[in-house]
């Protein structure tokens, strides 16, 4: 007892420290490329479109790739042109689109300003407080996980509908440190508002423990609370949140839409590519619940960046020693200071100088006046465990950073089709083969270039040369970032239009 006291008191002590010198760093770092360096080296230093991406190599099929050019439309007055270069025969686009950001950036005009002129841009860590301007409710509901986590999930719905209707389900999954409130925070230019607009039913999952940790004391104790990692989120928060939807639909769709960023991506895929070993003992099969799964800036594989930044280094070599991090929850200051100051401008401020300078993300695509916004939903308590299952260089540990290539092998092929999957050697299948397309969900990919965080092209490649065809549709954007796939400006045009283009919407089934 008096050795965990210990544990916890230096931890505190030096995660504090690590914070606080983390934010200096930030702030300097912001400080000096917005204000000591003049406007052309800003741009200039930007990464976009001078990323050394891994090169994607489709299978030889005899077969060259068709191109072609569209132009499509913000608004009546500001057209688009959009360069997309299609391959039909391995199923992506590539979309080389410039919006010239950077030279907008400073411009008195916008071609969104109508849009943004009638957002209301006081801060408020309130998702409800924005979406009541749009005649939305939120509702918003507990789910008890079988290990005792209470899960909060949120439902989108017109003020003049009632809580059940007939649409079809989309549940929105969100990433690492983040609520799923990062799919709203846009507002009428988000991809929650989006398809609510569009007439789906919108779910926000949200993964345990959150902005306010809970749990059920009759299945969990108190040294359960921090003992968990992404294998018990794929295993028990997933399935939580899908049953529950599906419950509340009354049983009209057997399966929903999962549209997950990141982390999300993560747990969806663990669950579909290793469903029958995480599932086992159990009815539930995430295969067996899903229509469709759409991935934005999907998180399979680990990207350059995490042997390149100094403290995310300094997080991987010392996330295992519970004398720096403790073995509870992550960091908890972080979640002091948002409990303290979310809402005001500086906390916004810091948390988005914070993520620039550890990961190198900008905002330089997204809509300025809503930056501090997209901030009031995070970060969220998570454990020192999940963190080490993202970062361990621990050899007895299986972690996204070292373990990738067992939990998602490349060679084999995850969703195999009969008669049509590039091997019918079943020790290259990662599952039993299907007879149809339509029995393993349509999987939609968006995958940023600018993205160093993950590695998406050696993940498209993984489909291109190992998976039917027919499952899947990639789309790789060269400008986008990480969080770009939920905060560009162009959000709707370059992800929201595909996706609802292409996905499988199967009628109800009005169960009695």
């Amino acid at each position: 007892m008096v050795q965990k006291w210990y544990h916890a008191v230096v931890s505190r002590l030096i995660t504090v420290c690590f914070l606080t010198v983390l934010m200096i760093c930030a702030i300097w770092h912001n400080f000096f490329t917005s204000h000591l360096l003049k406007r052309k080296q800003r741009i200039i230093l930007d990464p976009r479109d001078t990323r050394a991406a891994n090169v994607i190599t489709p299978q030889t099929t005899g077969h060259s790739h068709m191109v072609r050019r569209r132009t499509e439309s913000f608004s009546s007055l500001v057209p688009l042109e959009v360069d997309v270069e299609v391959d039909d025969v391995n199923n992506i686009e590539y979309d080389r689109t410039i919006s010239r950001r950077t030279e907008l950036k400073d411009s008195d005009f916008n071609p969104f300003s109508d849009i943004l002129s009638a957002e209301d841009l006081k801060l408020v860590p309130n998702l409800q407080y924005y979406y009541s301007q749009y005649n939305i409710i939120i509702d918003e509901y507990e789910v008890t996980t079988k290990d005792g986590f209470i899960l909060e999930l949120w439902h989108l719905r017109n003020e003049n509908e009632g809580k059940t209707n007939t649409k079809y389900p989309v549940l929105m999954l969100h990433g690492l440190l983040q609520s799923s409130g990062s799919f709203a925070s846009s507002g009428r230019k988000s991809l929650a508002y989006y398809m609510h607009d569009s007439g789906y039913d919108v779910w926000l999952g949200n993964n345990r423990c959150g902005f306010n940790s809970k749990w059920d004391r009759e299945k969990l104790t108190p040294n359960g609370e921090w003992d968990w990692d992404l294998d018990s989120m794929t295993r028990y928060d997933l399935e939580a949140l899908i049953e529950s939807v599906l419950q509340k639909k009354q049983n009209k769709f057997e399966k929903l839409t999962l549209v997950a960023h990141s982390q999300g991506t993560t747990q969806a895929f663990m669950g579909l590519v290793n469903g029958e070993e995480i599932y086992k003992n159990t009815e539930f099969r995430l295969s067996d619940k899903l229509d469709n799964l759409v991935a934005l800036a999907p998180a399979v594989y680990p990207g350059p960046l995490l042997d390149e930044k100094y403290f995310v280094k300094f997080m991987a070599k010392h996330i295992d020693n519970r004398w720096v991090f403790g073995n509870k929850s992550f960091v908890p200051m972080m979640m002091e200071m948002r409990n303290l100051l979310a809402g005001h401008k500086i906390f916004s401020f810091l948390s988005y100088v914070m993520f620039n300078y550890l990961f190198n993300w900008n905002d330089i695509l997204w809509d300025r006046p809503l930056r501090d916004r997209h901030f009031l939903f995070s970060p969220v308590h998570i454990s020192v465990k999940l963190m080490q299952w993202w970062l361990s260089l621990n050899p007895l540990k299986s972690s996204f950073k070292t373990f990738a290539e067992d939990m998602f092998p490349d060679i084999k092929t995850w969703f195999p089709i009969q008669n049509e999957t590039v091997s019918m050697d079943e020790h290259l299948h990662r599952n039993q083969h299907k007879p149809l397309p339509e029995n393993w969900p349509k999987i939609l990919l968006f995958t940023p270039r600018q993205d160093r965080l993950v590695d998406g092209e050696r993940l498209i490649n993984h489909f291109i040369n190992h998976e039917p065809h027919s499952v899947y549709k990639i789309w790789y954007i060269d400008e986008y970032s990480h969080l770009d796939v939920l905060w560009a400006s162009d959000v709707i045009e370059r992800i929201g239009n595909p996706m609802l283009a292409h996905l499988r919407i199967p009628k109800p089934t009005f169960a009695s």
